[in-house]
């Protein structure tokens, strides 16, 4: 990754979700790039006030896929597992037809469904991403909400990992309104959960947390009100844990029952937060209009 300056961050004066002035915001901690992560009072949103800008952006995620996204071989068959488990949880209410998998990475979630019959399409930010994804898809390179899509219609949109790190999350949600077909579905999945108890009890070292790159965490309700004042209604909603190669319930709890010790001893927790119970979102929307 190119270093990172002064210049490649932005401040923010008001939520990026409902508008509401920062200065009501309440603040939670400061990350480990000095962005100060507060909530918002209005909507329940957290976000990073001090975030990355338009320069910042193409510098992180320029190398993303072999810097982070497959480093750990461990970590990749852990993710291909979660995969297989995002998969059969859609191909409950949709079980053929025109996908489109934004933020899609290197594709390996995108030939999930290839295999299993769906016609499939991806759209990357990432320059090495997109890259390698192409080489075995149809995928487009760029900022989603800025493609011209003609009339291609999508029975599944999918963003799996993706929201928390878009600058403009309700152009993106609306973007992909406006792609799907008659009664399709808008996949959330992967989405971390500012409601869980992980997130409260630990919040900078949640397993996931809010950063300057990491810009937004979201909550269920927040999520399925807008999409609701667009016609779309919440028809799925998971909370895996125990059914992933993430967790270890023993340990886990043990991990958490010492954060909690932390808190009421009045001391700094400095481990990071278990997957635990509620920790990740998937949602699922139906388009009935």
């Amino acid at each position: 990754m190119e270093i990172l300056t002064k210049d490649d961050f932005e401040i923010l004066h008001q939520c990026p979700w409902d508008n509401a002035s920062s200065d009501i915001a309440e603040f939670l901690y400061q990350d480990d790039m000095g962005c100060d992560i507060v909530r918002c009072p209005q909507c329940g949103i957290v976000y990073a006030k001090r975030r990355l800008n338009e320069s910042g952006l193409p510098k992180y995620w320029g190398d993303y896929l072999s810097r982070v996204h497959v480093l750990d071989p461990e970590a990749v068959v852990k993710r291909n597992k979660m995969y297989e488990i995002d998969y059969a949880f859609s191909h409950q209410y949709v079980s053929s037809g025109r996908v489109l998998d934004v933020g899609c990475g290197n594709g390996s979630f995108m030939g999930v469904y290839e295999r299993h019959g769906y016609d499939v399409y991806g759209v990357e930010y990432g320059k090495e991403a997109a890259d390698t994804a192409g080489k075995t898809h149809s995928v487009r390179y760029g900022v989603f909400d800025e493609m011209n899509f003609g009339d291609e219609r999508y029975d599944l949109i999918i963003f799996r990992g993706v929201l928390q790190y878009v600058p403009y999350p309700t152009q993106y949600l609306e973007k992909a309104i406006s792609l799907l077909a008659r009664g399709g579905h808008l996949f959330i999945t992967a989405q971390p959960n500012m409601n869980s108890f992980a997130f409260c009890l630990f919040e900078k070292h949640f397993t996931q947390p809010v950063t300057g790159a990491d810009f937004i965490g979201y909550t269920e309700p927040a999520l399925s009100s807008y999409l609701q004042s667009f016609g779309l209604l919440k028809v799925g909603e998971k909370f895996f844990y125990e059914e992933t190669p993430y967790a270890d319930v023993e340990e886990d709890i043990l991990k958490m029952a010492k954060g909690v010790q932390y808190k009421r001893a009045g001391k700094e927790i400095d481990f990071k937060a278990p997957a635990y119970w509620g920790n990740m979102m998937t949602l699922m929307y139906h388009k009935n209009m």
